[in-house]
């Protein structure tokens, strides 16, 4: 019993994610910003690092590893979606079975 119910905790986990504007942008205002202003985020798509949401995951990811930011993967989660509602605007990547 006890070995069915973690990975059962795992995916409800993952489902119950909700995006919370107010705390991303307040992540991100506090850590973001340590290193990057907006005109990161504002560059033509042509001068970008950042071209697809896949790759903004792993941006967000790759910073808070280097910067050694306390977040949890629902932190990252919640400020990607930010970024990318308030900066990238890119489309939702479908999901698979």
């Amino acid at each position: 019993m006890k070995k069915k119910l973690l990975p059962t905790l795992l995916s409800i986990s993952t489902l119950s994610f909700a995006y919370d504007a107010e705390e991303a942008q307040s992540m991100y205002e506090e850590d973001c910003t340590k290193c990057h202003d907006s005109s990161v985020f504002t560059r033509p798509a042509k001068e970008r690092k950042v071209n697809d949401l896949a790759t903004l995951k792993k941006q967000v990811s790759r910073c808070v590893g280097a910067t050694g930011a306390s977040w949890f993967e629902e932190d990252e989660e919640n400020v990607v979606e930010y970024l990318n509602k308030n900066f990238y605007k890119f489309a939702k990547e479908k999901a698979t079975k």
